[in-house]
């Protein structure tokens, strides 16, 4: 019986462990900075668990380069004003967001503008930083 029970023991801690281990952190962020973006929407992932758009920024170089921002979980963006279709490919816009703390063409967005002034918050307009840009929650 013991060594029935240290086996399903054992199971639950693996399973534990891999949920654990497949969300990351927002330490990849720096909270602390902000980047400004004007560019075209290429693509949105509207997924779980974050939902992504993909946007195609003038490069200054004659090209443009592609970033990835995050912009929260279906069910967050919805609680704060997003629809599935609320940024199309195509769509022009301007984005703050908070870089990655790597330098990648990646972040995570605080909000993102359209042409006419409309305005869409993203998760991270709603977080704050310690002075070494990680995410303080309150």
């Amino acid at each position: 019986m013991r060594i029935v029970f240290g086996l399903a023991l054992a199971a639950c801690g693996v399973t534990y462990g891999a949920q654990v281990e497949a969300h990351h952190s927002t330490a990849e962020f720096n909270y602390a900075k902000t980047v400004n973006l004007e560019g075209v929407i290429k693509e949105v992932q509207w997924t779980n668990p974050h939902s992504y758009i993909q946007v195609l920024v003038p490069n200054g170089r004659g090209g443009t380069d592609q970033w990835g921002i995050e912009i929260g979980a279906p069910a967050i963006n919805i609680s704060m004003g997003w629809r599935r279709d609320s940024v199309k490919p195509g769509d022009r816009v301007k984005l703050n967001v908070v870089p990655a703390r790597n330098g990648t063409n990646y972040g995570s967005l605080r909000y993102l503008t359209y042409d006419d002034g409309r305005r869409l918050n993203g998760v991270a307009a709603n977080v704050r930083s310690d002075p070494d840009g990680y995410a303080v929650f309150r």
